[in-house]
């Protein structure tokens, strides 16, 4: 994450800050998207773990006697649990993330309703040049809290993207595996 100082956004034009807002905004927008993309790709995982294990516990319950078959497709049930376990704990849990917007209570506060001509003139001092408002001030301030925000999102989708790629790869191995369990099983047991 950048870490930038809450005055970092002081010194902008007023253009520069509604381009800067559009561009936060719509960076944030992308970002729950491809987290809602990756989400909806995990759950689809998740429903097809779910049947692969349902229809293997059904082989499994039909199953009499204790042969390699019954040992591989019981590595392959316990595989894809393992993997659809998880996937819901580190790919699907929910997760706290940053709001792309604020309550009001939480952006006009008690400072900047009492803000006068010699807190501008502070701000002044830190770069400010725009307009001698409250608006003009909590806008600026609001824009790191924008790039905390997209940071956060980034990080998330980063981590979701990741623990997808690994149950991805766990459930496509698993099948492998049970074969090769099931195959050492038959050869030497």
């Amino acid at each position: 994450m950048n870490k930038i100082p809450s005055d970092y956004f002081l010194s902008v034009d007023d253009d520069l800050l509604a381009f800067l807002e559009k561009q936060g905004e719509d960076c944030i927008k992308e970002i729950y998207q491809s987290n809602a993309v990756n989400r909806e790709n995990g759950y689809k995982l998740l429903n097809i773990l779910i049947v692969g294990i349902g229809s293997s516990f059904l082989l499994l319950t039909q199953k009499h006697a204790w042969d390699y078959m019954t040992t591989g497709l019981t590595a392959f049930t316990l595989l894809w649990v393992l993997s659809a376990i998880y996937l819901v704990i580190y790919g699907l849990a929910i997760q706290i993330r940053g709001l792309p917007s604020a309550p009001p209570d939480r952006l006009y506060t008690n400072p900047y309703k009492t803000i006068n001509n010699s807190h501008y003139d502070e701000f002044a001092k830190s770069g400010f040049c725009g307009k001698r408002t409250p608006l003009s001030i909590i806008r600026r301030y609001r824009l790191v809290d924008l790039c905390v925000t997209a940071d956060e999102l980034e990080l998330s989708n980063a981590k979701v993207r990741l623990h997808l790629k690994r149950a991805r790869i766990a459930t496509i191995l698993a099948p492998v595996i049970s074969i090769i369990i099931a195959t050492v099983t038959y050869l030497f047991f």
